[in-house]
């Protein structure tokens, strides 16, 4: 599908947030170009965004809030809740699936985004092995949301991975 348009771009991300939140890098010397996912919701307000950077050395992910009091939700504005609203940790994750958000590597309140937990499929990483991921699993299984559970034979760990991992040359 086309999911382009939700991406965005720049070529200086400490410069970029310090135009919209002033001094908040105290220095730019190091800046670098990331991608910017931006946190919209149902009424098209921008309320902050991720920068990914594009190489696997330092922070992969900087999430800026401009309203604090919203949670980390990519993808929000794109949903429609009288289907089932998937959710995934990632953003970029959240671009492969039908009407899902992302949860922008937080455990923010979900009931914001979709209150009706029944309607709501929780899709977190592929790692069986890792404590935090099984204890984010079991606690929102107790609390009544639906939650995918990858199944053995699949090793990728999130679901970009799987795509890259299944893809046809």
């Amino acid at each position: 599908s086309d999911v382009h348009w939700r991406l965005y771009y720049t070529p200086r991300f400490k410069r970029f947030v310090n135009s919209l939140i002033p001094e908040k890098f105290e220095s730019i010397e190091y800046d670098e170009p990331r991608l910017i996912l931006p946190f919209v919701d149902p009424f098209n307000k921008v309320f902050g965004f991720q920068g990914r950077a594009f190489n696997d050395k330092g922070i992969r992910y900087i999430s800026i809030m401009l309203d604090n009091s919203r949670p980390k939700v990519f993808g929000w504005h794109t949903i429609n809740r009288t289907k089932l609203v998937n959710a995934t940790e990632g953003p970029i994750d959240s671009l492969f699936i039908d009407n899902c958000v992302a949860f922008a590597g937080s455990d923010g309140d979900m009931t914001e985004v979709e209150p009706n937990k029944e309607n709501m499929r929780i899709i977190y990483d592929n790692e069986p092995r890792n404590e935090q991921i099984v204890e984010k699993i079991r606690r929102s299984i107790e609390a009544g949301y639906n939650v995918f559970i990858w199944p053995d034979n699949v090793t990728s760990k999130d679901i970009n991975q799987f795509v890259l991992d299944t893809k046809v040359n």
